[in-house]
């Protein structure tokens, strides 16, 4: 009865990330006003300083190189050691099946329209180096005993929303293409713990602990990206207005959502050995 509730909850949260999915390329991708927010937040992040700007595209360099190559590494290293078998195939598994989808929705099935916001219409929805990062994350997460994963989701949380940042800075994409990188990622972690339910994984015990503070900084990031996203919707006529606040907002959002999915990635996975 236990494995079942656990089954419905990861199903019902990978349909709700898959809505939230949606929801945001139609938003900001689809409509001249969702356009306009996410463009300001993008052309906000340019104005940083220069020494910042090169840091950022020498860490951003050595994303791929570190989460595919490192968080692979750790990912068999954790399983292989612990004989976590089911777990190492399905974080593999996940992780894999995200970055391929994340490609494919970006090069195949999703357009960026042409609504005059911007010169700019080439697809960059949702993130590649967003959803490798987060995916990493992911995988070591699973692999790792109940007592080590609130910690591998602070860490492997803090490294996918630093290298969103970044890549805002960088100007490689735009804060909902990192987002949706995130959701993405969720929705196929979410399938990952039905994986595990259905292959009879034991039960926790004790279970994991939970991530109080995580959610704490989820609430106070989403309602500072909220202020700036009112700001920006109530000037979107001001064409060039209020980049910083752009910016910072679309920051905030990236530290709101990825806070927010490790805390509940944390909890789902909370009881599962």
């Amino acid at each position: 009865m236990a494995a079942r509730r656990g089954v419905w909850s990861f199903a019902i949260a990978a349909v709700v990330l898959a809505a939230a999915f949606v929801a945001t390329y139609v938003f900001f991708v689809r409509t001249y006003v969702g356009q306009i927010v996410d463009e300001r937040a993008f052309v906000g992040a340019s104005s940083q300083h220069d020494l910042v700007y090169r840091l950022t595209g020498m860490v951003l360099g050595n994303v791929p190189t570190v989460a595919i190559g490192g968080g692979v590494l750790l990912t068999l290293v954790i399983g292989l050691v612990t004989r976590r078998f089911r777990h190492l195939l399905v974080a593999l598994a996940t992780g894999g099946i995200a970055v391929i989808a994340a490609e494919l929705a970006k090069h195949v099935f999703l357009e960026r329209a042409a609504t005059g916001a911007t010169d700019l219409l080439g697809n960059s929805f949702p993130s590649g180096h967003a959803t490798v990062a987060a995916a990493a994350a992911f995988a070591i997460f699973v692999v790792c005993p109940p007592r080590w994963r609130p910690l591998a989701a602070v860490l492997g949380g803090a490294f996918a929303v630093l290298t969103g940042v970044l890549l805002v800075i960088q100007q490689w994409h735009r804060p909902s293409d990192v987002v949706a990188a995130f959701m993405l990622v969720a929705a196929c972690g979410c399938i990952g713990g039905i994986a595990l339910l259905l292959w009879r994984v034991p039960e926790a015990v004790p279970p994991a602990r939970t991530l109080p503070a995580l959610w704490w900084i989820a609430g106070a990031s989403a309602v500072a990206s909220g202020i700036a996203f009112v700001i920006i919707f109530i000037t979107v006529q001001n064409h060039g207005s209020h980049l910083q606040i752009a910016y910072a907002g679309g920051g905030a959002a990236i530290l709101a959502v990825g806070s927010a999915l490790a805390a509940a990635g944390n909890a789902l996975f909370r009881r599962i050995s």
